[in-house]
């Protein structure tokens, strides 16, 4: 409705307009006319003095020609029965009051039995001694009446004449005269009106196309069959049509383009953050999680403008400040690397013409890592199966190339039978680490729980958890879904857990739990309250293939040494990463990601 409140509010503005100037112009016309009328009538009664003072220095001089007296005696002046025969052939409305200059009444023609009061106060009486003549507009107590009076002072006479007329005026009857007038005034406004009407209702149209128009186009409908009228308004409205064509046009190949950046930096092994030119966070990829969880010390998994706040990006702070105290003359991208851990953390800065800017964070020991595990992995696997395979060797022979007693025999067959479980289970791992890398397709996926997984390794390796007073908290929520393969994402739980029992000692404790998830990921921690890794050097190859700390120890215990291997192998399989640190109130921590339903396209490596 809004068209027609347009028009509508159109023609009230229009009407009010013309009353307002009608309305002027009437009560203009009308004051002129009273001020005209009102000197008429000033002028009449001036007349009506002048008359009656020719009648009185008419009769003083014909009685002083009969008499001989002055004009102030009483046998020469008119008495009031002869002014009053006068004053008769005169209007009966005109009051007629002769004042001498002391101010006393010698006279009144609608005063029965004379007035005493003085009238030197009065305004027009003061108005006269000043200027000749005065009026004024007053009720008469006399009279109970209003007057319109008018005063004349005759100084060679001695006397005033002041004359009043009963002061009731009828607007209607006395302007009458403007009333061409004013039909004149509603015949132009009339006119006018409807000519408002019409070129409002051609317009009304027009903007009613537009609203149209407008509205189809919000709410995503056919705009096309839209016609404009052939006027100003109708070309502007064809333009309009033309340019959000254009628009939509461009946001669609600009949805397109923003579609292919953000898979691109999904799938980009960096990772990378925007932020706007107030330093508002935009946008960040699973890697800047990763990456910034490795930084710093303090678990982040929250992204906003606050983690610049962090002294491991102190430069990039402190690039941003430059930029607000000395825009176009500061730096506009930092660049430096970060060992933390074991890792080395690039930091990269760069801002944009529009003083956005991005926050690139690379784990650039990756490459290297993998280089050396694939370079050193045929020794490795030689030198671990070689050492079982030596033992149960040793053990074999003894027992066929010396008589033992029996109890002996025992002894030797059971050692060489523990060398082969260890040689299988190494056996197996390697395979599963091939398997991975080589035919990772092989694995089947489906919809899993990794709360309920983490449950069947708490009750599968429960006597190893009595054994060692361990507890197991497992604190992912029981709706919480990934796609992934059963075996592999049992092992990555499985290997952390035995990793923590061989490791974080007697009474320690586990906390498994998922921090947040994303469209595409879901986010863990595997943390224990043991000693943690104290040398840095350890830290940074404990997901190397056959890397014990203790290596004496892990073999003592039947660590085959690929556990942690097979837990990154398995995790990357699944779309994620895994970084460790160790955690500040002490004990290890990792963090790693499982994507939704991403199938990796590349066997993973490392």
């Amino acid at each position: 409705m809004s068209q027609y409140n347009y028009k509508s509010k159109v023609l009230i503005s229009a009407a009010l307009l013309f009353i307002l100037f009608g309305g002027i112009i009437y009560f203009v016309q009308r004051a002129s006319e009273r001020e005209f009328k009102t000197k008429a009538l000033v002028e009449y009664l001036e007349q009506a003095t002048d008359c009656v003072n020719s009648y009185i220095i008419d009769y003083t001089t014909h009685a002083q020609q009969l008499e001989g007296d002055s004009l102030s005696s009483d046998n020469s002046w008119p008495d009031s029965e002869t002014l009053g025969r006068f004053l008769s052939y005169l209007p009966s409305k005109l009051r007629f009051t002769i004042i001498n200059l002391k101010g006393d009444v010698y006279f009144d023609n609608f005063a029965q039995g004379g007035i005493h009061e003085n009238h030197l106060s009065r305004v027009e009486l003061q108005q006269a001694n000043l200027n000749g003549t005065g009026t004024s507009k007053r009720y008469s107590e006399t009279l109970r009446e209003d007057f319109y009076y008018f005063a004349k002072q005759y100084r060679d006479q001695g006397y005033y004449i002041r004359v009043a007329i009963p002061y009731h005026i009828d607007y209607v009857n006395y302007f009458r005269s403007n009333h061409f007038f004013l039909l004149l005034i509603v015949g132009i406004f009339s006119l006018a009106l409807l000519a408002v009407v019409f070129f409002t209702d051609q317009f009304s149209r027009s903007v009613r196309k537009l609203h149209d128009f407008v509205a189809k186009a919000q709410a995503g409908e056919e705009y096309e069959s839209v016609t404009f009228p052939k006027s100003e308004i109708g070309e502007l409205g064809e333009q309009l049509k033309k340019i959000f064509k254009m628009l939509e046009e461009s946001k669609s190949r600009y949805e397109i383009e923003r579609e292919k950046l953000i898979q691109h930096f999904a799938s980009s092994d960096a990772g990378i953050s925007f932020f706007s030119a107030e330093s508002k966070f935009i946008y960040a990829n699973s890697h800047f999680i990763q990456n910034l969880n490795t930084l710093v010390d303090t678990p982040t998994f929250i992204i906003d403008e606050r983690i610049l706040d962090y002294p491991e990006l102190y430069q990039v702070k402190t690039l941003l400040a430059d930029q607000e105290a000395h825009p176009g003359a500061a730096p506009r991208s930092t660049r430096y690397i970060i060992d933390k851990d074991g890792s080395h953390i690039e930091v990269r800065a760069q801002f944009f013409p529009d003083n956005s800017f991005e926050i690139v964070l690379t784990n650039v020991t990756k490459k290297e890592n993998d280089r050396r595990l694939k370079h050193e992995m045929t020794n490795s696997i030689a030198h671990e199966l070689r050492t079982p395979v030596t033992c149960a060797r040793g053990y074999l022979e003894t027992i066929l190339n010396q008589p033992l007693p029996e109890e002996r025999q025992h002894y030797f067959v059971e050692r060489a039978y523990n060398q082969m479980i260890r040689l299988s289970q190494l056996i197996s791992d390697v395979s599963m680490i091939t398997k991975l890398e080589e035919a990772g397709d092989l694995y089947a996926l489906q919809e899993l729980t990794p709360h309920s997984v983490v449950e069947e390794v708490r009750a599968a390796l429960e006597l190893k958890l009595q054994e060692a007073h361990m507890t197991i908290c497992n604190r992912i929520p029981e709706q919480t879904t990934v796609q992934a393969n059963h075996s592999l994402l049992y092992a990555i739980f499985a290997n952390l857990t035995e990793n923590s029992i061989r490791y974080a000692g007697n009474g320690s404790t586990i906390e498994i739990e998922q921090t947040m998830e994303d469209d595409s990921y879901c986010y863990f921690t595997f943390a224990d309250n043991g000693p943690g890794i104290s040398d840095t050097e350890s830290l940074k190859k404990i997901f190397d293939r056959f890397y014990r700390i203790d290596a004496g120890r892990s073999r003592e215990m039947g660590g085959s040494g690929l556990g942690l291997s097979i837990v990154k192998n398995a995790i990357r399989f699944h779309g994620g990463e895994i970084s460790a640190k160790n955690r500040p109130t002490g004990g290890l921590e990792f963090f790693f990601s499982l994507a939704k339903s991403v199938r990796p396209s590349t066997p993973p490596q490392g």
